[in-house]
């Protein structure tokens, strides 16, 4: 130990070790990832890492000549062959490589590079799978009879760090009411096994540093059970570190081994410093161990802790989900204790002794329930545009300066930090921004702080169930991202799938004012959100304001649904721009008879579909512009070359969706297509 006491003292080896940590980080961030799959691979052969079993579809992380991450959905005649596989187990696999795609609009969760992180390059969509060997490693059995034995999802997230089978939708409120940082894996719960352990060992009286001994023992097993990810990371080392500080009385300063802890973390994955949990993980217990003042009892300390925690928080939360609750730190007075002192422990004990299993669910139910209905309360939600990232340093900077000094001025100029990020919203230039969703429709408008929107996008899911996953993972943090915090419009021009499929999930989870539907008969749609809430018929002529830009609904009834297709025709004193919706040449016929046309913009008429935009619309409006959305390799042929070659000789230039990705038009400059596909 005096050698490693030596060691650690050492503020040369400290830095030397920074100075590695530098070095190798950007070295690796830098370098090209070395990749052994192409498409046209179709036989990967390796070792299972992972298993994640959903309802639809199993994934797989396999090791073969790199990792590469395999889905494969459930068939009745796999179901037995899928229920067999095992963590190491060495596997033969057929089916087709994908490169996993990157966000096709700005501010949204990146995919690839989620699994580059994890060094992950390709998916392989599974066709056929075999198992050619089964592992004899003991951590894998342990492993195999760890999934095997742990099927509570909460028993999933606490023992193993792996929350996929936790319903989303309660996910969803732990996040919005600031606690989703309780189910994390982190030191608090190493301390908690590792404190358990060591009062065993005391009452059979085991040495106290052979105690300590097995107990680093126990816990780095354990350590290698677990996914590894930043929080994870982050408790074992500092359990590991603190306590052999504490046992061996090395005298270690706790700046030196939290510097310790970071740099050993960022050695093991640079990208960890991309990610919210690493942020949160340090920042928060960084701040913890710098700022929080003794206290005279436990709830001043929880209040006091709560508060810190949210404070420091607040910076790396809107950077990456652009909100925060400020009841959170209510919330976290009953959560925290609620959690740590009784879910956590109950976990263990249900785990040992799963009798007592219908109490563990009853704490769960009360958990789940009560953040559900919190989640209810809007009030104390705030949400910040997305900026420039020199603001949020420029934030955290000042909150720890106020944290050190409290000095009124530093408060002041923190409060004009924050105030004047959220007030940003109300100052962006005017747009409107064609939505990638797919083979779908959906416009957004923006002028003044006021929104609109045109279309939700929407497909069937794998189960035949109406989707979310547009909504959940596209628009509502776009919408977010840009600060809007409302839809004072959502206007749906008719009732396909593909027009309005996603509106459930959108005003069950976004506040939206006031919701308009198209003339003519109601579609299984239409009659199914007409039943869930208010809504009224855009009828012909109708005029609405968006701030600068006026909305007029040129549309009349007709009996075939797609013609009948609500057309908005949009002014702006620097744009006209004409949204077809569905709308078929028909209709096209009787608005060209009715109104006087000017357009700059045109989007097309039904993705494309030779139905629309014809001739006649063409040559009597001659757009600067055309606008398609439409989906990657969609079964519909969209968009039709007819309507291509249409546009082309009339010398329209043309942007699409499936290409382009989201496409932003500010008409107070000039037109600009702000949102490329990220590469």
């Amino acid at each position: 130990m005096k050698i490693l006491k030596i060691i650690l003292r050492s503020k040369l080896l400290l830095l030397l070790l920074i100075a590695i940590t530098i070095i190798i980080t950007i070295s690796r961030i830098l370098t090209p990832s070395k990749t052994y799959y192409t498409p046209n691979t179709t036989k990967v052969t390796g070792i299972i890492k992972s298993i994640i079993k959903e309802e639809e579809k199993i994934t797989l992380l396999i090791k073969a000549k790199e990792k590469i991450q395999g889905i494969y959905y459930l068939k009745e005649k796999n179901k037995d062959q899928i229920e067999n596989l095992k963590i190491g187990d060495k596997v033969k696999v057929l089916g087709t490589i994908k490169t996993p795609s990157s966000p096709t609009t700005k501010n949204l969760f990146d995919y690839s590079f989620y699994l580059k992180k994890q060094e992950i390059y390709h998916l392989i969509m599974i066709n056929e799978i075999k198992v050619i060997s089964s592992s004899t490693k003991l951590l894998d059995k342990i492993k195999n009879l760890l999934q095997e034995k742990i099927t509570h999802p909460y028993m999933k997230s606490f023992l193993l760090g792996n929350d996929e089978n936790i319903n989303e939708e309660v996910k969803l409120s732990y996040q919005e009411n600031g606690i989703s940082h309780l189910f994390a894996i982190s030191g608090m719960q190493f301390y908690l096994i590792a404190n358990t352990i060591l009062r065993i060992l005391k009452k059979i009286k085991v040495h106290k540093k052979t105690s300590y001994l097995i107990t680093f023992i126990i816990i780095f097993l354990y350590f290698f059970i677990l996914d590894l990810n930043a929080s994870i990371l982050r408790g074992v080392l500092f359990f590991f570190l603190f306590s052999i500080n504490k046992v061996y009385s090395l005298g270690l300063p706790k700046e030196k081994l939290i510097l310790l802890a970071l740099t050993i973390t960022i050695l093991i994955n640079p990208y960890f410093l991309t990610e919210a949990a690493f942020w949160y993980s340090f920042i928060i217990s960084i701040g913890l161990l710098y700022f929080m003042q003794e206290q005279t009892s436990y709830w001043k300390s929880l209040w006091y802790s709560s508060i810190l925690s949210f404070l420091l928080s607040i910076p790396i939360s809107l950077y990456y989900f652009y909100q925060i609750n400020g009841l959170s730190i209510i919330y976290n007075l009953f959560y925290i204790p609620y959690v740590n002192l009784v879910i956590f422990p109950l976990t263990i004990i249900a785990f040992l002794i799963p009798i007592i299993e219908p109490l563990y669910q009853l704490s769960i139910t009360i958990l789940e329930q009560s953040s559900l209905l919190l989640n209810k309360i809007e009030i104390g939600k705030f949400i910040f545009p997305k900026v420039n990232i020199f603001l949020y340093f420029m934030e955290f900077l000042f909150l720890l300066v106020y944290l050190k000094k409290k000095q009124k001025k530093v408060l002041i100029i923190l409060i004009t930090l924050f105030l004047g990020h959220y007030l940003s919203f109300y100052f962006k230039q005017d747009f409107i921004k064609m939505i990638d969703v797919g083979q779908g429709d959906s416009l957004l408008i923006y002028s003044q702080g006021k929104t609109a929107l045109i279309d939700t996008g929407g497909k069937l899911q794998f189960d035949g169930k109406t989707s979310t996953t547009i909504t959940k993972y596209t628009t509502i943090p776009l919408l977010k991202s840009l600060g809007i915090k409302k839809l004072d419009f959502l206007f749906l021009t008719h009732g396909d799938m593909d027009h309005m499929g996603e509106v459930f999930y959108l005003i069950n989870h976004f506040k939206t004012k006031k919701i308009y539907i198209n003339l003519g008969e109601f579609s299984p749609l239409e009659n199914s959100l007409r039943k869930e809430t208010k809504v009224a018929e855009s009828k012909q002529d109708s005029v609405f304001q968006v701030g600068t830009f006026t909305l007029y609904q040129l549309n009349k009834s007709w009996k075939d649904e797609n013609s009948s297709s609500s057309v908005y025709y949009i002014e702006h004193p620097n744009l006209t721009f004409l949204s077809m919706g569905d709308a078929t040449i028909d209709t096209e016929e009787y608005l060209l008879k009715n109104y006087d046309l000017d357009i700059d913009i045109l989007k097309i008429g039904h993705h494309g579909s030779k139905t629309s935009t014809g001739n006649a619309l063409l040559n009597a409006t001659s757009p600067r512009l055309a606008l398609i959305s439409v989906g990657q390799d969609n079964n519909y042929g969209h968009p039709n070359q007819e309507v291509l070659r249409r546009l082309e000789n009339k010398n329209i230039p043309y942007l699409m969706t499936k290409d382009s990705g989201t496409i932003t038009i500010f008409p107070k400059t000039e037109v600009i297509i702000e949102d490329k596909k990220l590469q």
